[in-house]
Order: C-alpha cells, then sequence, then structure tokens
C-alpha cells in the first residue's frame, strides 16, 4: 500500500511513516519519509502527536487492521489542526463469529471500540464493497463518511505465464494437479479445512508459502505437500502460474489479497464464502465446511479443460477491471487527500 502512495501521490505532497525503531528496517520506500518513534509504544502516542504539531501534518492516515489504532489517530489530532483518516485494512464487522470465547470476546471489544470512535475520523475507508455497505447500514449516523477504496494490484506484476515452462523450472510435472495456499497458517486461515482436503486427496500436490502459526497443522507430513516460506511477489508469481487452483479457506478477512493475485495470473480460486468477498465475480465460493470444500475442489478439477480455461480468463478479466492500480490512482487521491 505505501508503494502504492508513493507512485500516485503528487510530487508536492510530503508523506512520513511514522514506526517503531524496530520496524524502520522492514520498509524499503523510495520517497515516503520514515520517522522512528525512538521510544516505547505508549509513549509513541505522545511523540506522534508532538511531531505533527511540530511539522504542521495535516492529515495521518492508517493502514492496518485493528480499531485500537483508531484510538492513537485520535489522540494525536484531538483539539489541533491535524485530521485523520481511518483506513481499516481487515474487517471490524465480523470476528465475532470464529474462533475461541475469547477471540470472540476480543472482537466484541473491538467492534464496540470502533462504534464509538467512529464519529471522529474525517473518513472511514473499508477494503471491501460488501463490508462497506454494512458498516453503513450500522453507523447511519456516520454514513455519509464512509468509503469504499479496494485494495489494489498491479496485473502487470501478476500475469499469466506459460504452465508448463514454469512447472518444469520448479520442478514439476506437467501432469500435476497443483493446488496453492500463500499466507498464515492458522485456524482464523483455515488451516484445520486445509489438514482435512490434504488427507482427502493425496493425488494432488499442495504449496503451502507462508509462516506456521497452527502447531496442529505440524502434524499434516504427507508426501504431497511442499512447504515453503514466504516469497518475493517475483517468485509468488511463478508459483501461481504452476499451480492450477488456488485454496483459501479463511475464515475472517477484509479483502484477501492473496486470491486476486491468483486470479491475476489466471488461476482459479476457491474461496469461504464470507461477506467482504461476496463481490468477488468468478471467485468459487464454498460455505466454511471441510466437506463442503473438499467437494468443490473435487468438482473443479471435473471441470473440462475450456470450462477451465474459461474461468481462468474471466477471473484474470474481473481482477483488471475492479483492482488494477492504474483505475485506482483518482480514487485514491480524491479519497485520501481531498
Amino acid at each position: 500500500m505505501l508503494k502504492y502512495l508513493e507512485k500516485i501521490f503528487p510530487e508536492d505532497i510530503e508523506v512520513f511513516l511514522f514506526t517503531t525503531k524496530s520496524h524502520k528496517s522492514s520498509y524499503k520506500l523510495d520517497k515516503i519519509k520514515i520517522v522512528d518513534t525512538n521510544c516505547s509504544k505508549i509513549g509513541s502516542f505522545t511523540a506522534l502527536r508532538k511531531f505533527c504539531r511540530r511539522n504542521k501534518i495535516q492529515r495521518i492516515i492508517s493502514l492496518g487492521l485493528l480499531p485500537y489504532e483508531e484510538f492513537v489517530l485520535l489522540f494525536s489530532t484531538l483539539f489541533s489542526r491535524t485530521d485523520f483518516l481511518y483506513f481499516n485494512l481487515g474487517n471490524p464487522a465480523e470476528g465475532f463469529k470464529v474462533g475461541s470465547v475469547y477471540l470472540r470476546l476480543i472482537s466484541i471489544f473491538e467492534i464496540f471500540f470502533s462504534y464509538i470512535l467512529s464519529p471522529f475520523p474525517k473518513k472511514i475507508i473499508l477494503p471491501s464493497i460488501d463490508l462497506t455497505d454494512l458498516v453503513k447500514r450500522y453507523l447511519f449516523f456516520s454514513r455519509k463518511k464512509i468509503f469504499y477504496l479496494a485494495p489494489t494490484l498491479s496485473t502487470k506484476r501478476f500475469y499469466p505465464k506459460d504452465k508448463n515452462k514454469i512447472r518444469k523450472r520448479l520442478g514439476f510435472k506437467k501432469e500435476d494437479k497443483i493446488i496453492i495456499y500463500v499466507g498464515r497458517i492458522g485456524f482464523l486461515k483455515g488451516s484445520d479445512i486445509f489438514s482435512y482436503v490434504i488427507e482427502k486427496n493425496p493425488d494432488k500436490k499442495f504449496i503451502i508459502i507462508g509462516n506456521l502459526v497452527d502447531k496442529n497443522f505440524k502434524n499434516t507430513n504427507s508426501s504431497n505437500v511442499i512447504f515453503l516460506p514466504p516469497k518475493p511477489n517475483e517468485d509468488l508469481v511463478d508459483y501461481y502460474n504452476a499451480s492450477d487452483l488456488c485454496f483459501f479457506p479463511t475464515r475472517i478477512e477484509g479483502l484477501p489479497v492473496v486470491p486476486r493475485e491468483a486470479m491475476s495470473c489466471g488461476i482459479p480460486v476457491i474461496i469461504s464464502d464470507i461477506l467482504p468477498v461476496k463481490s468477488m465475480k468468478y471467485a468459487i465460493k464454498v460455505k466454511i465446511n471441510k466437506e463442503k470444500m473438499n467437494n468443490a475442489i473435487q468438482e473443479f478439477f471435473n471441470l473440462s479443460s475450456f470450462e477451465r480455461k474459461e474461468l481462468s480468463e474471466k477471473s484474470r478479466k474481473f481482477v483488471i477491471e475492479n483492482y488494477e492500480d492504474d483505475s485506482w490512482k483518482e480514487e485514491y487521491i480524491k479519497k485520501i487527500l481531498n
């Protein structure tokens, strides 16, 4: 997201990234100036407020997942000339439906927190059309300040390649049936469903790229599973293109990036039928259920080559029309800077 903002913002707009000292080295930015707090997390609240006043910052933007950031922004701008936008890339509306009792209670608290703080931001921006409509319905008193901005991607970076050549280079066979998953491997991402599907499909190869969070998933030692650490985008493109299908059985998302990256490469997607992805046309949406997910995989591989090619082409076209970087440039500038 930061790279995208660097690309689209006018030259006369000065942008700072305010972060902790331990995270400073994580960012490789060209135009955005990185400022570290050089203090504790609690102390950073005051440090951000002082920084805004000293540098006459006009606007702060959050690019995160949790409502706690909204409180930080409110504290940093209250009774000052600086305003703030609350850009939540996650899903603050439905976390109470999944996870343990503890996680559900936390989610309820977060939703309440977001509700109480909603009158204060200049704008509230969400990453899904469906999620935006839901939040507008419940935050009716703040409806006019709630907007949708799609987390964009470059369809020039994620594009179809010659599947057979990529497979040969990566060590796969032409006839292999390959399913890919990219991301954190934990319960909220559907690790238990993935374990079930792997067990039921010994004739298929599974490429799993990401960090392992679910300790129980370590027991999945099937010979048809390839575990890989997180990869840079230039490598991900090849692994997507080597695959027949992207499987993403997540339980909660804002608007998932991985399925759209796969679709941009012309790789069909099976994804959980959750609210934020309702408008993702041509993604195969399935209820969060082990058997139904597995059945969807069987049905996909039973499609004819013509049907799969057609789904591939429609998937990429949909991403180009709805999430391409270039087409969202003016809308981002309008919503964030105005």
